[in-house]
């Protein structure tokens, strides 16, 4: 399948445990997914083992800095954080959020003159910290219209950035893009200002004509590029499937089936006149998952995965089906030892109890006999143990709950779970 495909995370930073990780990681593995934005506090990094057992298992972090354009963080303030990401393999960066509109500023401050020169004043700064560090910054996500008609901040923004930086500005150039669709078709849009008359700030689309206002929204943007910088500039698509992100609406009337095979297929292979162009590097859909509010009134779904107020889309269920047909063939027809070790590329992991007041003494004693036998890999780690074809549990006086078995199973584990008590031993 295409790489393109990947999710929006919790849009708060409090999920980033080890056992987040272990519930999210089986479900973006169901998917094949290969991306997934992470928002980053800017005084502590996101830990370490999250980060790592994203990209173990082929998922690309995006690490998004969403503070005000111009609050009182400065580059200096995050240049371990960014240092660290790095060391880890964090390859792609967003600083802000939405620079054309209001909220994305301290207030007081949207009213003062040239507001696209004092934003390319903050970023520039920031762009090349990342730069330094060896990561992809990626120009942030505009608001389709906003507080400031965001065909004309981009616009702009790239002609100053060109007047500042000269060629350099579009030579890596990568953009984020809303993907809302507005409750628009799939193709609405499709062609850009080439094919449609540019629209007028804040006016009713003409009748006949068509705007940028949709999933192809990025066309538009490609073009600005284009004709300011003379490049062609990367995609990531963001907010996938939302139809509004200001309502908080996903939309109901999207043709998911049609638009995750644009996602996931090769463009060459479709047979129908819509694609997703090959410049869009990935296509992120909106929400993975969201804390559960009370006394919610609204029954729109507004998450991807399964929880407590809603069951998981019928498309979801419908991708992780053919997800694993597909799976299911390529064993039938590339039984080779090389391909077993690249899905499981650890053979047997010995997973073993660890307690907040430290490790039982004579755990490794009683363990003895099984690496004599079977030299596995062993560690206390659930999220490695789900990269292992076979996955020996030492489950002492309940370490081990039956949804960690649920994970590993989840994961295509074969589990030996040994159940263990202070009197005896049950296999």
């Amino acid at each position: 399948m295409n790489k393109r495909l990947g999710f929006h995370y919790f849009q708060d930073t409090l999920h980033y445990l080890e056992r987040d990780l272990s519930q999210v990681l089986p479900e973006l593995k169901s998917l094949e997914s290969a991306w997934l934005l992470l928002k980053s506090p800017h005084t502590v990094a996101i830990p370490e083992e999250f980060i790592t057992g994203l990209i173990a298992n082929g998922i690309k972090p995006i690490v998004h800095f969403d503070f005000q354009v111009n609050s009182n963080v400065k580059p200096e303030d995050i240049r371990i954080l960014l240092t660290q990401y790095a060391k880890w393999g964090v390859k792609y960066i967003i600083f802000f959020d939405k620079p054309n509109t209001k909220k994305a500023w301290m207030p007081g401050t949207w009213s003062q003159g040239d507001l696209v020169e004092r934003f390319l004043d903050r970023y520039l700064p920031f762009v090349r910290l990342a730069e330094q560090n060896g990561m992809t910054p990626v120009f942030p996500a505009l608001e389709p219209g906003g507080d400031y008609w965001d065909l004309s901040f981009l616009r702009k923004a790239f002609q100053l950035a060109k007047q500042r930086r000269n060629l350099e500005f579009g030579a890596n150039l990568h953009i984020a893009v809303s993907a809302q669709s507005f409750s628009h078709p799939i193709d609405w849009g499709s062609g850009g200002e080439i094919k449609w008359r540019m629209p007028r700030p804040y006016a009713k689309t003409e009748i006949g004509e068509q705007d940028h206002f949709g999933i192809n929204t990025y066309q538009w943007y490609a073009q600005i590029a284009k004709n300011t910088l003379n490049c062609s500039p990367k995609i990531i698509l963001l907010y996938m499937g939302a139809a509004d992100l200001k309502k908080g609406k996903m939309d109901e009337n999207l043709d998911y089936d049609r638009l995750v095979n644009l996602v996931i297929d090769d463009a060459d292979l479709l047979v129908e006149d819509f694609t997703i162009d090959k410049n869009v590097i990935a296509c992120l859909f909106w929400l993975m998952n969201t804390p559960k509010k009370r006394d919610r009134q609204d029954t729109t779904p507004t998450t991807l995965f399964e929880t407590q107020e809603q069951t998981k889309p019928e498309w979801i269920e419908d991708l992780q089906a053919k997800v694993e047909e597909t799976q299911k063939h390529t064993a039938e027809f590339n039984v080779a030892e090389s391909l077993a070790d690249w899905v499981h590329p650890i053979d047997h992991y010995l997973l073993l109890p660890s307690y907040e007041w430290g490790i039982p003494v004579n755990t490794l004693d009683k363990v003895r006999p099984i690496i004599a036998e079977s030299r596995p890999t062993i560690g206390f780690s659930i999220t490695e143990a789900c990269n292992a074809r076979k996955v020996t549990v030492w489950n002492e006086n309940g370490a081990f709950s039956e949804q960690d078995i649920q994970t590993l199973r989840e994961a295509g584990c074969n589990i030996d779970e040994h159940i263990v008590n202070s009197l005896s031993v049950s296999v």
